[in-house]
This record gives structure tokens, C-alpha cells and sequence, in this order.
């Protein structure tokens, strides 16, 4: 096994027969892991197609783009109170005053343990905790690893591993500023801030578009799915032949090769239980080599090409 979607299986042959396909993508450790993630994430969302949710009623809308909302959220409340202390002119003076007159006022604490915390998530946001730890603590509240592993998630693999190698004064104020952040969303809550009309519409158009887009590219639509059976066990396994299907045009170049947007990716990865194998990555690109071998095709040297765009 390279790797698992809940009940779906990516063998090593099959990812094996893909990286043929994809030539002349060298043949690396870090193609077939790439590969193997574009098949995870597209399992994730064709096993949630399968259910016959579309995700774009204004509460799938809102789990999809429920950090977006945050960040907006924070931002306006931030102005506000920018204005609210007559610093509308001096931003550069509030931003350095008023964090650390915040962080002073609510007691905030790191934990001893937070940078070797941060460290550990960064390498693998998707490990699953044994329990919450606590990284800060602020009166009346705290930031825990839960809540650090949900962020990092959105970050890209090479963020992640800057976070890994950061000195720790780098971490101490990532840490600080989650702790800002989770402050100044308290407050918003609070003052009953919301998003504007405007500003949830934003997010919902750019919502729809991306999964009309996978729809389009990879034949998951749930209208689409039921014609292949009527119970969701056959929807399912038509859901995993698009996937594959799609998978292979899109290595041999047929089809463009684009990801699943992150916050597509995030929140359809959050509700299922999924992993990726090394070792199946290994015996995938093994595999690869004989059958290149074996049709007296011309490996691509390891250190030249990448993943078709």
C-alpha cells in the first residue's frame, strides 16, 4: 500500500503504472509523494461527492471557508480598533503599542514546551494528538496544539519545513502572534462582529468556482455520481475510478494537472482517516524503474524535470 482513504487503497503498482505515464517525470522520492497526495486529496473529495453533498449550500460554504472568515473577521475588527484609538494615521505606532498592552493586560503566558511543540506539529500537522497541550495561556482562555495543527495545515510543505528549522526566537513570535490573533478574535466575537453581505458572497463565489472547476476536471459532480448506482457503496467505488481516471490523463499529459485548492484540500482531509506509506512510495518508484526497464525506456535523471504543471 502507498496509501489509504478511509476504505481505498492506492497499491504501489498502480502508483507504479501512473509515474510511467507521467514520464519524463524523474522518478523521486518527492514526485511519487506528490502524486500520491494529489490521489489522497481527490479521494477525500470524491468520497464526500459520493455522500451527495456538493458543499455549496451557505453551511458548506461557511466549513470551507470558515479560516478565510476568521482572518476577515480579525481585519476588521483590527481597523476598527485602529480607529477607535485614533491611529487611522500612525498604524506602524499601533501595531507595536497595542499588542504588547494586550498581551500584558491578559496575562499572557507561553508554555515551556511551546517551540518544541511547534517543531513537532510542523513536521506533520496531520499526526493525530494523543491529548491537547497547552502552547499559551492568556486570562480567560489558551492556544493548545489542536489549534497550531489546524493552522499549519493550510501551510505549504516548505513553510512547514522553515517552521521546523526556525531559531527559536522566529517561533517564540509565530507564537505570539497566534496568541494576538486569538485575542483579537475574542474581542470581535464579543462586539457581535460579522462579515458583511458583501464580503460572504466574495467567498462563496470563489467557493463555487473551485469546486465547479474539480467537477469539470475530474467528473466528481454528485448529480453525476448516482447514474453510476444507487447506493452509496457503488457511488463510492464510481467516485474511485474517476479519481484514477482522472489521475491517469492527467500524468500522460491529456488533462491539465492542477491541485486541489487548500481550502478544498484541508477541510475535505480533516474528515476522513487517511495516510500516506514510505515505504510504498519506494517500492512504487522501484517498480517504476523495471517497467521502464523492461520497455527499454530512458529513466529521467533524479535531479532534472518536475511535476507537469
Amino acid at each position: 500500500m502507498v496509501a489509504r482513504v478511509e476504505d481505498q487503497i492506492l497499491s504501489s503498482d498502480r502508483l507504479a503504472e501512473i509515474l510511467v505515464l507521467a514520464q519524463p517525470l524523474p522518478l523521486t522520492h518527492q514526485a511519487a509523494y506528490e502524486l500520491a497526495s494529489h490521489w489522497v486529496t481527490l479521494m477525500a473529495f470524491g468520497l464526500r461527492m459520493a455522500q451527495g453533498d456538493s458543499l455549496l449550500d451557505s453551511t458548506g460554504i461557511a466549513h470551507l471557508m470558515g479560516g478565510r472568515m476568521r482572518q476577515l473577521v480579525i481585519q476588521r475588527w483590527r481597523k476598527r480598533l485602529m480607529v477607535e484609538a485614533g491611529a487611522a494615521r500612525s498604524g506602524a505606532r499601533f501595531d507595536s503599542s497595542y499588542p504588547a498592552e494586550l498581551l500584558s493586560a491578559k496575562h499572557a503566558r507561553l508554555s515551556p514546551a511551546a517551540i518544541r511543540l511547534v517543531r513537532q506539529i510542523a513536521t506533520n500537522p496531520w499526526a493525530p494528538a494523543s491529548a491537547e497541550e497547552t502552547l499559551a495561556t492568556f486570562a480567560g482562555g489558551s492556544v493548545t496544539t489542536r489549534e497550531l495543527a489546524q493552522h499549519v495545515q493550510y501551510l505549504a510543505p516548505g513553510t512547514r519545513a522553515e517552521m521546523v528549522e526556525a531559531a527559536d526566537g522566529r517561533i517564540e513570535q509565530f507564537l505570539w502572534g497566534m496568541v494576538m490573533e486569538e485575542l483579537l478574535w475574542e474581542q470581535a466575537d464579543s462586539a457581535d462582529l460579522d462579515l458583511s453581505a458583501r464580503e460572504f458572497q466574495d467567498l462563496a463565489r470563489e467557493a463555487r468556482e473551485a469546486i465547479h472547476g474539480l467537477w469539470e476536471r475530474t467528473g466528481l459532480a454528485p448529480a453525476s455520481l448516482p447514474a453510476a448506482g444507487g447506493s452509496t457503496p457503488e457511488r463510492r467505488l464510481a467516485a474511485a475510478r474517476r479519481v484514477e481516471t482522472y489521475l491517469e490523463a492527467a500524468a500522460a499529459r491529456r488533462v491539465s494537472f492542477e491541485p486541489v485548492p487548500t481550502f478544498v484540500a484541508v477541510a475535505m482531509l480533516r474528515e476522513v482517516r487517511w495516510e500516506i506509506v514510505p515505504e510504498g512510495l519506494e517500492a512504487a518508484l522501484e517498480r517504476a524503474r523495471r517497467l521502464l526497464g523492461a520497455t527499454g525506456a530512458k529513466v529521467v535523471d533524479q535531479n532534472r524535470g518536475s511535476l507537469p504543471p
